[in-house]
């Protein structure tokens, strides 16, 4: 029995499967200059906690603010526990506890990335041109070093996402993308009402040029009613 044709869904991942091997991480990560990161001398006051929580991330990486950017990640932060916080008791982001994430190589192929967050049981990985000296330093408790070179996050998500070739949106992208769509709308029925009255009055401007047209070009009558043309005298008679 004939086997029926693939879709192009399937095509797609098989395609993304056989591509495994020959992308790496430097492919799908997101790069630093992309990427929210709470410094761990944050007051976690109501004001901060809600942006944190506005931000739709379940988890947040955490830098030490005493480097000179942001690239001194110390570890990541789970928001779940944030729901437990006191805004009252001005506790900082370092008194929680952060998740130390592995650190990969940006060369490394998805492959081995795949199965180094699935065999970790880690949804997301830094990366970073050492990695190992990256991993030692937060081994030691320290921030990621200079030297480390810390480039960026990947996340399990990017892998899959790369398999499909297709992004994966979640509840909070989908509420973005319909907001972004209702405002595309609102913004495109906002020309065309405009169009429309242009169009219109540009449809009223012509008909009243053309009746005022025809009006000159329309014979003309004397006092008495009688039409004045070619045959008519231009002087009566007296």
């Amino acid at each position: 029995q004939i086997a029926p044709p693939l879709e192009r869904t399937e095509v797609r991942a098989v395609e993304g499967a056989l591509n495994l091997k020959t992308m790496c991480a430097l492919d799908v990560y997101t790069p630093i200059r992309q990427i929210y990161a709470v410094p761990e001398d944050l007051e976690l006051s109501k004001q901060n906690i809600a942006e944190i929580y506005g931000q739709g991330y379940s988890r947040v990486p955490v830098y030490d603010p005493k480097g000179k950017d942001c690239t001194a990640m110390k570890g990541i932060l789970m928001t779940r526990q944030l729901i437990m916080i006191d805004w009252d008791d001005e506790r900082t982001v370092s008194s929680l506890t952060m998740y130390i994430p592995p650190c990969v190589s940006p060369r490394m192929n998805l492959i081995r990335l795949l199965h180094l967050l699935r065999k970790g049981g880690s949804l997301i990985a830094f990366v970073c041109a050492g990695p190992q000296i990256a991993e030692r330093a937060l081994d030691e408790g320290r921030a990621i070093p200079p030297e480390a070179g810390f480039m960026g996050l990947v996340t399990l998500q990017d892998v899959l996402e790369s398999v499909i070739q297709e992004r994966i949106y979640d509840e909070e992208d989908i509420s973005e993308r319909n907001l972004a769509s209702a405002v595309l709308t609102n913004w495109a029925a906002t020309v065309l009402q405009r169009f429309a009255k242009r169009q219109k009055l540009r449809r009223v401007n012509s008909i009243e040029g053309s009746t005022n047209y025809a009006n000159q070009l329309s014979p003309r009558s004397d006092n008495k009613g009688v039409v004045a043309d070619e045959s008519t005298p231009l002087l009566k008679s007296p």
